[in-house]
């Protein structure tokens, strides 16, 4: 761990290692050294405390030891920290650390007092710009250390990672004059070349000393050639140098670090009154959360704006809002796009099979993928602005009561209830629980969560099956009803049967002044976390796509057989036996349940390609579908199991084989015998 003095490098050295920690001299000095271990992921960690510097300069013995132990003893990985409530002024040393080694994590400490003055630091940016990780976390609040761990580990077991190369303008055609100088020597080996010469150049007398000793000749061609840049460009080579350094940081940090204004202490009085209020409080931080969501709801796919205006006889309103929502607007983006690529296949004679891979199978996984970025997008934009103005901490801590019900903090409530758009978020939002078991919990309850597309498929069946308004509300509450049970049962068996003797935490959480909100810092934020779905889902959905499109194009005959002929059907039909059980006796639901697999919309085009029928609730209808077998139907499409996309990301957040397996052995054996039950009981009281 490298970083300048009062940077808070200390607090996170005993922070991690605890106990387990000695204390000696660096050879040949007075300076103390600091050594610990801890244990993370069944690896031992030895983490070694650098001396406190502001540079690698060699100007003292601090600065000495620092670089000459990252030079020789090559450590797996060097952890520089960088000072939140002062970025510009500390990240002198990190520059100098990424110039002498590629094996580099920047950690911005402090992370926690910077965002209560406003200060708000675009990691994800910089660490694109520098391409080494870099991480917010606050050493004192033991903040951010899952993940500065599972950094280390994965920055320490990679071979080759490349270092970061300043350019230094005019100053470059010298560098590499030097270079050469000193490779056709063969001088200062043991040293990075370019990170040698550049110090030479700036005057380092540790290394002239060795240069005087190794060869006479070169140690004169750099006094020389630093004589010559100062006649040719002005200035010292030193001074040139450090300039273009702090140019440098000036530039990097300039867009990604950003001040805002605080509002006054009168107006924050007044809201927490309201927010924080024991009665009122969970109230306001639910319409807030709920307006958001609706709101979020609408753009996307119109839902549920557009159900209201065409109850209240204002169809044609409510054909416009799903005509001109987010998701409309992209499925007939890539309709066109499909068409034109077809069209233009057709007319140069490319095969039929080719055709339909291309259009379907890879057009339409990329559709797949695309259709859900909106949502995800914006549902981030909504809670980076809940977090960004202040809210969010304050909504944690008035719904903090009733998440203990379940096991949780006020804390998780924020990504469980992500999921009502989709798991992905809910799971990856997960991170920002701190203990362990509560995050294990929360990670196995979000997939419970119906989120958007099973709404949809929802909404679908019971329009279809079920004529009757009053019919359709019951309906649509009881499976709500049973979610909630199932979410209960869920909670309590996981937290007595997997986590042991768990107790749920206490809520222990500050609350930052409140923030006039920045449009910028909210972008930062939401498209640092949408990007992440995709590249841990987006992959995962997109090849799922082509497989399912292989499946339901080719059979035993090949490509282009009916659909019942399909190797997809012919699985569903495998397994009728099964669905037999459930009431589910035909193999098109059958089918639309392994399809669900994919992503729970995929349910409804499984009845639309089956029965070749193109609106989804015509198809419906002419299913076969039973009010009992809908509802069956309807209750193992909620529960059964959530869709791969996010079993990914529950493998990927969680680490865990054990885990991942546990969520879909639970799910799976709930939606059976729930669907079990149900048929069995609505046989008794005479439904069919």
């Amino acid at each position: 761990m490298a970083g300048s003095p009062n940077v808070g490098k200390s607090t996170l050295f005993n922070m991690l290692t605890g106990e387990r920690q000695h204390v000696g001299n660096w050879p040949g000095k007075t300076i103390e050294k600091y050594v610990g271990e801890l244990e993370y992921n069944g690896e031992r960690i030895e983490v070694v405390d650098l001396p406190g510097t502001y540079s690698l300069g060699a100007l003292s013995d601090e600065e000495v030891i620092a670089r000459e132990f990252i030079v020789k003893e090559k450590p797996n990985v060097i952890v520089v920290l960088v000072n939140a409530l002062e970025p510009h002024h500390t990240f002198y040393l990190a520059l100098q650390v990424l110039e002498l080694t590629p094996r580099v994590v920047i950690a911005f400490n402090k992370i926690d007092a910077a965002e209560k003055r406003g200060i708000h630091i675009n990691v994800e940016k910089i660490s694109s710009r520098l391409s080494v990780p870099v991480l917010a976390i606050s050493a004192l609040k033991r903040r951010g250390f899952r993940e500065l761990l599972e950094t280390i580990q994965n920055v320490s077991s990679k071979t080759f990672l490349k270092t970061f190369k300043l350019d230094y303008g005019p100053l470059e055609r010298y560098i590499r004059k030097a270079i050469e100088v000193l490779k056709e020597k063969q001088v200062l080996k043991e040293y990075p070349l370019r990170w040698a010469v550049i110090r030479l150049l700036e005057g380092d007398k540790v290394l002239e000393e060795r240069l005087k000793q190794e060869n006479w000749e070169t140690y004169a061609f750099i006094l020389e050639l630093r004589k010559q840049i100062e006649q040719e460009l002005g200035s010292s080579p030193e001074v040139l140098l450090i300039s273009r350094r702090y140019e440098f940081i000036e530039k990097l940090l300039g867009d990604t670090v950003r001040t805002e204004r605080l509002v006054s202490y009168a107006f924050e009085e007044r809201i927490d009154k309201l927010i924080l209020h024991p009665f009122i409080g969970p109230l306001v931080s639910l319409l807030i959360i709920l307006s958001g969501l609706f709101a979020i709801f609408t753009l996307n796919t119109g839902f549920p704006l557009n159900i209201i205006f065409s109850h209240i006889g204002l169809e044609d309103i409510a054909t416009i809002l799903e005509e001109s929502s987010l998701t409309s607007i992209l499925s007939n983006f890539f309709s066109i796009i499909g068409d034109n690529v077809a069209s233009y296949l057709e007319a140069i004679g490319t095969p039929e099979w080719f055709i339909s891979l291309i259009v379907d199978g890879i057009i339409g996984g990329v559709g797949a993928v695309l259709s859900f970025f909106p949502l995800i997008l914006l549902t981030f934009i909504f809670f980076s602005f809940l977090e960004d103005t202040g809210l969010m901490s304050r909504i944690a801590t008035s719904l903090d009561f009733v998440m203990k019900k379940v096991g949780l903090s006020g804390k998780a409530m924020m990504p469980l209830l992500l999921g009502f758009g989709c798991n992905v978020p809910a799971v990856m939002g997960t991170r920002i629980l701190e203990e362990e078991n509560e995050r294990k919990l929360a990670i196995l309850l979000a997939p419970i969560i119906p989120c958007q597309a099973r709404l949809v498929v929802l909404l679908a069946i019971v329009s279809a099956i079920y004529s009757s308004p009053l019919t359709q509300t019951i309906v649509v509450l009881f499976v709500y009803l049973t979610i909630l049970l199932v979410f209960l049962l869920v909670s309590s068996l996981i937290r007595l049967l997997v986590l042991g003797k768990y107790e749920p935490p206490e809520l222990v959480i500050e609350l930052p002044p409140y923030h006039i909100p920045s449009l910028r810092v909210i972008s930062w934020y939401a498209w640092n976390r949408s990007k992440e779905f995709l590249k841990k889902a987006g992959t995962i959905i997109f090849l799922l796509s082509i497989i399912l499109w292989f499946l339901l194009n080719y059979g035993p005959r090949g490509y282009g057989v009916p659909v019942e002929e399909s190797f997809a059907a012919l699985m569903a039909k495998s397994l009728l036996p099964i669905g037999s059980l459930i009431g589910l006796r035909d193999w098109v639901s059958n089918l639309a349940l392994l399809s669900g697999i994919a992503a729970k919309e995929v349910v409804l085009e499984t009845y639309v390609l089956a029965l070749g029928i193109d609106d989804p609730i015509e198809a419906l209808k002419a299913s076969g579908l039973t009010p009992l077998s809908a509802f069956i139907l309807l209750i193992v499409t909620m529960i059964y199991l959530p869709c791969v996309a996010t079993v990914g990301v529950v493998y990927e957040e969680s680490k865990s084989l054990k885990l991942t397996l546990i969520l879909l052995v639970y799910e799976v054996a709930i939606a059976f015998l729930l669907g079990f039950t149900l048929y069995h009981v609505g046989l008794l009281l005479g439904f069919k």
